[in-house]
């Protein structure tokens, strides 16, 4: 009982494999079920008529019959009757021949074993009460066939007068119907053999037809999409003709085209993504919420020592720059994923990366820009994770750079300056040996005491020139500001003196802050020098420093050109310069300055008005001031 489901659940997964297979043998059942109900509606009919024509028949042979019975019975031929009776029995296709008197007895019989029994039925009594011929198909597969007699003039010699004795007997003939079921279930035979044929034929019709205008070319459609999804986007279809399935073909063939197009134009937007991040010297990495890298830049590659963006793609973020295997504890390190979950970002803090180098694994400690950034992918928003960063010590190596670079402009002033003191020295020496030479000690020793004032005097300003050279603390202490400005104006008299301004201070005594000396020094220095250069034709600069509000305020005031309006935005960008004298210039000196107060935790602002002059204004931490805490970077300190 259970192999049977079995097979018929194998057919139908057969059939269901293959839309062909399906289109055949759901094809084939509708014509076989309309065939076989065709067929029994026309054997039915065949059969019918068939029956129909067989009592007509016997209704005729009936007649005949009639007429020779009666002629014999005139005759009163008993004998004759009798052979006429058994001759009609002896028919192959003729079962019985009665002839019954009104009594319903059987008189004549073509057995006659049945002589002298009763036959009585409702046929037989319809033919006595309305004589007509009448015939009925038995149950047995019998055709009853009954022809009254009818009483006639000449017969009433016998039978009496017509009006008592209407009919003088029936005659009944049973017909065999096998010969009809025979020849029924030939006919049924013969149909379903040509039904089968005309089956068969159009299945195989049908079957060529949709193999050729359908199956085949979903084939190719089947085909071109798995050429599609394997990336070959330059495949097309062969169209033929106009109708519904040439009709498919170039639909496809359109959207495979406009899919390459699409694919191109990703592709070239993709290219020139990765070209404008590869140009930003800053390590760039885009990071996704399972801790996977999308996309890296070239600087990125070589920050982890990496042949290319390419090897660093895909890669945990944790494992790239940390070398471990599951990601950062949060809670020790601050992980910019976690922080754009807890929707903090942006922010910069500080951190320690294990970067190859060379082959080897060296520590970097670098600063990290972290944005959020929604990237479509997969055709779903998925929200990740940009990141900057910034190699510190490089950024150390270059401010150094920088600053070596600004003492070369110095050069000639501080030659200047050193000169003067010097030659001095040597005049005093020559004048102290003379005086030596006479015996005039006193004299001398005035002279050296001038000596020494002109030696303190150089090597204050060679002081603050290796103050200026050194890098930035890396703590913090507290710098008096009234000190060391005017020293760092010193070192600037002499480019005052060429560009033909003078310089002035005007600070509150006691200012301090807390910082970096090298700092402050490179910060006005660069200030001063950017002040020089917006006067061509000469002004005052003047350096304010201030205590308002908890914060130690200092203020640069030139009397130059003036910043458009449109430019200021774009003062503090790197290698950005507007010179108005024309001298030459990188752009890099207003960027260090806000580098500087970045890192000092304050803020820097410009207010300029075109042949007015400009105004910087820097904001730093008092550490003088009573409510005053020490400013404490919370991402650099995790």
């Amino acid at each position: 009982m259970t192999a049977r489901p079995g097979l018929v659940a194998r057919f139908l997964g057969w059939t269901r494999a293959r839309l062909q297979r399906r289109m055949v043998v759901t094809l084939a059942a509708v014509l076989i079920v309309l065939s076989a109900a065709f067929l029994v509606l026309i054997a039915d009919l065949y059969r019918s008529r068939i029956a129909a024509e067989m009592e007509r028949s016997a209704l005729q042979i009936n007649g005949l019959l009639h007429a020779a019975l009666e002629n014999a019975m005139l005759k009163r031929d008993l004998p004759g009757l009798r052979a006429i009776v058994a001759e009609l029995g002896a028919d192959e296709d003729i079962v019985a021949v009665r002839i019954l008197n009104p009594d319903f007895e059987v008189r004549f019989a073509s057995d006659l074993a049945q002589e002298g029994t009763t036959l009585d039925s409702a046929l037989i009594r319809q033919a006595f009460a309305s004589p007509q011929p009448l015939s009925e198909m038995l149950t047995s597969g019998i055709v009853r066939s009954v022809n009254p007699v009818l009483n006639q003039a000449r017969c009433q010699v016998c039978h009496g007068p017509m009006t008592g004795h209407p009919v003088n007997g029936l005659l009944v003939v049973d017909y065999a119907t096998a010969g009809l079921d025979g020849e029924a279930r030939r006919t049924v035979a013969l149909l379903s053999l040509a039904g089968l044929a005309v089956t068969g034929a159009s299945l195989l019709a049908s079957w060529i037809v949709v193999r050729r205008t359908v199956l085949r070319p979903l084939e190719d459609l089947a085909d071109g999409t798995a050429a599609l999804a394997a990336g070959r986007l330059d495949h097309r279809l062969a169209q033929t003709g106009t109708d519904e399935i040439s009709l498919l073909a170039d639909g496809f063939n359109q959207m495979a085209g406009r899919l390459q197009a699409a694919a191109q134009d990703l592709e070239a937007g993709r290219s020139t993504l990765q070209s404008v991040i590869d140009a930003i010297p800053d390590a760039i990495r885009v990071i996704g919420p399972d801790y996977r890298i999308l996309i890296a830049n070239d600087a990125y590659a070589a920050h982890v020592g990496a042949s290319s963006p390419k090897q660093a793609v895909g890669q945990p973020c944790h494992l790239s720059t940390h070398g471990r295997d599951t990601p950062c504890v949060e809670t020790l390190v601050c992980c910019p994923l976690a922080e754009a979950r807890a929707g903090t970002l942006p922010l910069t803090c500080r951190q320690t990366h294990l970067c190859g180098a060379n082959g080897e694994a060296v520590e970097i400690h670098v600063e990290v820009a972290a944005a959020p950034l929604m990237l479509m992918i997969g055709g779903q928003p998925v929200p990740c994770v940009v990141e900057a960063i910034r190699d510190l010590e490089q950024q150390a190596r270059l401010s150094q750079e920088q600053r070596l670079s600004e003492l070369g402009l110095l050069a000639a002033g501080l030659a200047h300056e050193i000169h003067n003191p010097m030659s001095s020295i040597s005049l005093l020496l020559e004048v102290a040996r003379s005086e030596l030479a006479e015996g005039l000690v006193d004299e001398a020793g005035q002279r050296l005491d001038t000596i020494g004032q002109e030696v303190g005097r150089t090597l204050k300003i060679t002081n603050s020139l290796l103050t200026l050279c050194l890098p930035p603390s890396p703590d913090p202490v507290l710098v008096d500001i009234d000190r060391v400005i005017p020293e760092a104006l010193e070192i600037l008299a002499y480019q005052a003196q060429e560009a033909g301004c003078t310089q002035g201070t005007d600070i509150t005594p006691g200012l301090r802050f807390l910082g970096s000396e090298s700092d402050l020094r490179m910060l006005v220095t660069n200030l001063m020098l950017n002040a020089f250069h917006a006067m061509p034709g000469g002004g005052n600069v003047v350096v304010e420093g201030r205590r308002e509000g908890g914060e130690v305020v200092l203020r640069v005031r030139d009397q130059g050109i003036g910043i458009a309006a449109a430019d200021l935005g774009r003062v503090f960008l790197p290698f950005w310069t507007r010179r108005a004298d024309g001298s030459p210039g990188r752009g890099l000196g207003l960027s260090i300055v806000q580098a500087i107060v970045s890192r000092c935790n304050g803020r820097i602002s410009v207010e300029s008005a075109i042949g007015r002059g400009s105004t910087f204004t820097i904001r730093l931490p008092d550490p003088d001031a009573p409510l005053h805490r020490d400013p404490v970077d919370r991402q650099g300190m995790r």
